[in-house]
This record gives C-alpha cells, sequence and structure tokens, in this order.
C-alpha cells in the first residue's frame, strides 16, 4: 500500500500567543539566565549580556508553544483522524520549542487517546524538517495498513540573539498533516536530495522523471529563489518563508487542485530537498 496525503487532511493556523506571561515569572529569570548561559557553554561559546533576552523572552507578548498549537488543531481533524489506524505520529520543527522538555508528540497522543503508538520527533534539522520527517513517515508505515499523524510547529521567542531568525522572522504557526494507507489523495513518491551547487531547472526535471511525477501536470511549492530554475513553462507557486517548515505543506493545502501532480521544495545545509506526490497510481 501506498502512503498517501489528502489535502483536505492538513489543518494550519498561525499563532500571536497561547499564553500571556504572568508577573510572578519574573522571578524566574535568573534560572533562566543561568539555562542558556550554560547551553551556549556547552557548544563551546560563551552568551554576550547584549545577546542576552531572557527577560524579553519571559516577558513577551508573543508566547506560543508547541503544544499548546498543535492541541489547538487537532480538534479540526477529529473528523477522519480514525484512532485505531493511527500507530505512529512524527514532529518536525526547526526552532526551539517555547516550553524546554516538553514532548510534543506525547502530548498529542494522550489528547488522541492513541495506544501503542511510536513517536518521534525531527529538531533542528533546518527548513526541510518535514519533508524529511514525512520520508521517515513513509519507512515507519511500510508493509503497514496504518495511518500516521505528521506535526509541524514554529515559534518566534528566544532566549538570546539570533541573526539567522532576525532574518528569517518566523510566525507562530503550527501544522497537522493525517497521512493514509487508505488511498485516499495524493500518492507520497518519495523524496530527492540534490546539492545547491548542481540547482538548475535540468537536475530539477532529471529529479522529477525519477520520483515519477507528470510533467504536463506538475506543480512546483517551494522558496521562490529556487523556483527560478524551473521551466518557464511548469506551473509554480512560493511558499512563505516565515512558516518556516510548515510553508510547503500550507501551500499545499491551499493551492491543491484536482489532478495535479505536486513537487514540494526545501533547501537545507547546502542541499535542496524534493518530495513527490502524485495524482494517482500507474505508469508516468
Amino acid at each position: 500500500m501506498t502512503l498517501c496525503l489528502d489535502p483536505a487532511d492538513i489543518v494550519f493556523q498561525s499563532f500571536h500567543q497561547t499564553e500571556a506571561p504572568m508577573p510572578e515569572w519574573d522571578a524566574d529569570i535568573p534560572h533562566w539566565r543561568s539555562y542558556v548561559q550554560h547551553f551556549f557553554q556547552a557548544n563551546g561559546e560563551t552568551l554576550s549580556p547584549q545577546d542576552d533576552q531572557v527577560q524579553a523572552w519571559v516577558t513577551s507578548q508573543e508566547r506560543a508553544s508547541f503544544s499548546d498549537m498543535i492541541a489547538a488543531l487537532l480538534p479540526r481533524l477529529a473528523a477522519v483522524i480514525d484512532t485505531a489506524r493511527v500507530k505512529t505520529v512524527l514532529m518536525a520543527h526547526w526552532t526551539p520549542d517555547l516550553h524546554m522538555g516538553s514532548s510534543v508528540v506525547n502530548a498529542a497522543i494522550h489528547q488522541l487517546g492513541l495506544r501503542a503508538c511510536l513517536a518521534l520527533a525531527i529538531s533542528d534539522r533546518g527548513p526541510d524538517a518535514a519533508l524529511f520527517a514525512l520520508d521517515g513517515l513513509n519507512d515507519c508505515l511500510a508493509g503497514k495498513d496504518e495511518d500516521g499523524l505528521l506535526l509541524i510547529a514554529e515559534q518566534k521567542s528566544l532566549m538570546y540573539a539570533s541573526k539567522l531568525m532576525a532574518g528569517l522572522q518566523p510566525q507562530n504557526n503550527a501544522c497537522v498533516c493525517l497521512l493514509n494507507k487508505q488511498q485516499r489523495g495524493l500518492r507520497y513518491r518519495g523524496l530527492r536530495r540534490v546539492p545547491l551547487a548542481q540547482w538548475s531547472n535540468e537536475t530539477l526535471m532529471h529529479a522529477v522523471g525519477q520520483l515519477g511525477l507528470a510533467k504536463e501536470r506538475l506543480t512546483l511549492i517551494g522558496p521562490a529563489g529556487r523556483l527560478e530554475a524551473a521551466h518557464a513553462g511548469v506551473r509554480s507557486y512560493a511558499s512563505d518563508p516565515h512558516l518556516l517548515c510548515a510553508a510547503p505543506f500550507v501551500a499545499l493545502r491551499t493551492l491543491w487542485e484536482p489532478q495535479r501532480d505536486y513537487l514540494l521544495i526545501s533547501e537545507n545545509d547546502n542541499g535542496i530537498s524534493l518530495c513527490g506526490l502524485a495524482a494517482e497510481e500507474g505508469p508516468r
């Protein structure tokens, strides 16, 4: 059985906040300052006073935790989630969670009342973490008549200054995708990695052929800068860079049209990740 993703089974939302700061939290600022200082030391660096954002992190009016955001989305998929079929839950994110040490996958499993689940998190990989997690779900469900959940979340509040995050300007956002083995929706055709230095229309079309996608009904979804390599005749849509890992899935849900194949594009670590989703099975 082929792993499938029905775009109707994707829910997403951006959040201003999921919790308001409390005055009594100010007493915890020394604790969190010590935490982040030791975090830097463990990585061979020193947190400078000008890069210390602990007080702003504690008092921010835009605090949003992964568990809270995911919990708000799960009821919107309740009608299509068969809890007896879901045995694998994978989480993907790039930014760190607001709540240190919490297990988002376990919280989702508890909320849904799932039993005997495999639960994993793809953490801090980069913007292609969700595509990597989707390929992991395909591996986990290989040979099984089961469904799986892909959870994606990002948040903007950090305890330290980050030039990378300042440039990305991430939104607090979450996305949940139900993957099924009931042959409903787009068929997953695999994940390919292409070196950034080799990115071109020729390389792109070669990957399309490897993934078994039909060029005449192909839609590309990815970063605007990477879509420039595509042939002028290919339909393409730029994903929202501020959504980070969830960006291609949010775009797929928003732009999906029947009887079209999709190539989801993301980049990370001097490489480009390509995820193929086909409208139907069979030879191409």
